[in-house]
């Protein structure tokens, strides 16, 4: 993929420094509502707002923006301060039992059980130390060797990898012609994406920051490597005067909303959903599961009741599963939770329709940005292999890096979930 750039000035709210803790998990934008409640929505539409300046073309302002590249394994690699020597990993490395692979033989020991994993640590272990890594980076393995194929992708002979499940194609070129990135993903032993790196005076304290610059990294024919940063040097992905008008304009009417819950009396309800910890704990698995069903956030009055048997269908299932049945004390709290569920929602009604109001505004202004994200031209097209061939298919989507050395995921989730499902369905017919 090619990288998104925008120069000059830096947009205020995406201009990473320093991110606390390690990169293991990162939230969907439309998920701070649920984390953070009020705090959390104002937060989203900071980076909205950042991301809308950042589009506009001739703005003069510069965001951070990385693709979410869907390689496997995650790789983190570099010099451990402890005693100066390389070492690579998954991400167990943090872990108090933390697998630290300084030779060979420490692959033999920790993944003779997992002869696939063992194979591409192995490949990461000779290849990766000519980089001359000076502090730790975290990416994704791309491919190694034997990953690659040659195949026939809209109509033009290209490379071809699959780390999981999205596809990756280089065209090859013509025999007068070859495509330099082609080549060199051809001559490559394996190929990384890097997308984060981490400082600190030991591997435990170590603190993240999003978004990695591979220009000084070494040279050597035998990775391919880059980082994760988009840049846009066309300016297709420059926002029409007519495309920001709407996105400001929907931008500005929800953080209307939000204002209204800025006095400390109303800010309480609307945070009414991180008080209750039943709903806060299942209102996200609810969500996942209708995303897996083919389903967004519709009407908010049936949303509520779908989520009230939702929750009841969870706490009935484990019910069943206790040994003194629906007459224990067990089940008889589970009950009583339901009731209380049922009565939360009932007394809440008003405040909750407003955050899911929130919730649903700031996924319909993240999926515009990424759809304007994804007009960009990329030199590495994605696609999901299918019986009769490859279909061409949008990335995973974006990471948004914020001033405060957070990020989130900008992914289009009803998307991702049908090709998941569709990968899984030829998967299962193979």
């Amino acid at each position: 993929m090619k990288l998104f750039e925008i120069k000059n000035k830096p947009a205020p709210w995406l201009l990473v420094e320093a991110a606390e803790g390690k990169n293991t998990h990162l939230e969907h934008l439309e998920d701070l509502v649920f984390n953070n409640g009020y705090a959390g929505a104002a937060t989203a539409y900071n980076y909205l707002e950042a991301l809308r300046n950042m589009l506009i073309k001739g703005r003069g302002r510069r965001g951070r923006v990385t693709v979410k590249w869907d390689g496997a394994p995650a790789i983190i690699c570099g010099i451990d301060p402890a005693d100066g020597k390389f070492f690579l990993g998954t991400k167990s490395v943090f872990a108090k039992d933390a697998k630290l692979v300084k030779s060979l033989k420490d692959i033999e020991q920790w993944y003779s059980d997992k002869p696939g994993l063992a194979k591409k640590l192995t490949v990461a272990f000779q290849h990766l130390p000519k980089l001359g890594i000076g502090n730790v980076l975290q990416g994704d393995l791309m491919f190694t060797e034997e990953d690659l194929g040659i195949a026939e992708v809209g109509g033009e002979q290209c490379y071809v990898f699959t780390p999981n499940t999205i596809s990756y194609a280089v065209p090859v070129g013509t025999e007068d012609s070859p495509n330099p990135l082609g080549q060199r993903i051809r001559r490559a032993k394996m190929g990384i994406i890097f997308h984060t790196a981490y400082e600190g005076v030991s591997l435990p304290e170590m603190q993240a920051s999003f978004g990695v610059n591979v220009s000084s990294l070494t040279q050597t024919p035998d990775v391919w490597v880059d980082d994760a940063f988009f840049k846009d040097v066309t300016g297709r992905a420059s926002l029409t005067p007519e495309e920001d008008r709407a996105i400001a304009g929907n931008i500005a009417a929800g953080r209307a909303t939000l204002e209204k819950f800025k006095p400390a009396a109303q800010r309480k309800k609307f945070d009414a959903i991180l008080a209750n910890t039943e709903f806060s704990t299942y209102i996200k698995p609810f969500i996942n599961n209708k995303i897996r069903g083919g389903e967004q956030v519709g009407d908010l009055h049936a949303f509520l009741k779908e989520f009230v048997e939702f929750y009841k269908s969870k706490m009935e299932a484990e019910i069943a599963k206790l040994k003194g049945g629906a007459t224990s004390k067990a089940a008889q709290q589970r009950l009583a939770n339901i009731q209380a569920q049922e009565q939360f929602i009932a007394n809440n009604v008003n405040s909750l329709l407003a955050v899911m109001a929130t919730y649903k505004r700031i996924i319909e202004l993240k999926l515009a940005i990424v759809n304007k994200l994804r007009q960009v031209e990329s030199m590495i097209g994605t696609f999901q292999k299918t019986e009769t061939g490859y279909r061409v298919m949008n990335p995973e989507g974006f990471v948004a890096i914020g001033h405060d050395g957070g990020a989130v995921k900008l992914v289009d989730r009803l998307e991702f979930s049908r090709a998941n499902f569709a990968g899984m369905q030829d998967w299962k017919r193979q």
